[in-house]
């Protein structure tokens, strides 16, 4: 191998090692800044429709206070109902005394049909879960560019020598 394209491999290793770091750190580190609850297991969050509540809805009063609806993909919602009449929400028919549960698999922004509020619509927030394979995308989405740049510079900034002198063999 010509000392020229030695010289080439080597900086490519480095760049590409340099680029690495890069890509690791910026990568890992915008993902433990930014997990939230993604890394939990998924949860059973469960909402109570208190007796009274069609009576309340229908006289223009609020419905139940309700936590943020924001999920993570997997969790599953649980609606109890304890008022006197059946209630709906989405695709879920609740029959007075009974429960029903809703799998939230895909992750979106849901806008459904709700009996138990005011405004007779419930948004609900899906966020996907973050898998290992969207971690390493995100690695390589930063160290790919930054390679190329770094080895572009590098060449800019230190070039290549034209002529690699021979190495002296004893004569």
């Amino acid at each position: 191998m010509s000392a020229m394209a030695k010289a080439v491999l080597v900086r490519l290793g480095i760049t590409f090692l340099l680029s690495l770091l890069v890509g690791i750190l910026v990568g890992e580190g915008a993902y433990w800044l930014l997990r939230g609850e993604s890394e939990n297991v998924p949860r059973t969050i469960e909402i109570v429709i208190p007796l009274g509540t069609a009576a309340q809805i229908s006289m223009g009063g609020p419905g139940p206070t309700l936590p943020p609806m924001v999920f993570t993909e997997g969790d599953i919602l649980v609606v109890r109902n304890e008022d006197s009449v059946s209630h709906q929400l989405g695709p879920l028919w609740i029959p007075s005394g009974s429960a029903a549960s809703l799998n939230l698999d895909r992750p979106s922004a849901y806008s459904m049909a709700c009996s138990f509020q005011t405004s007779q619509i419930l948004g609900i927030d899906v966020r996907p879960r973050i898998r290992p394979v969207d971690r390493i995308q995100g690695i390589l989405a930063v160290m790919i560019p930054t390679w190329m740049l770094m080895w572009v510079y590098s060449l800019v900034a230190v070039p290549l020598p034209e002529k690699v002198a021979p190495s002296s063999s004893g004569s």
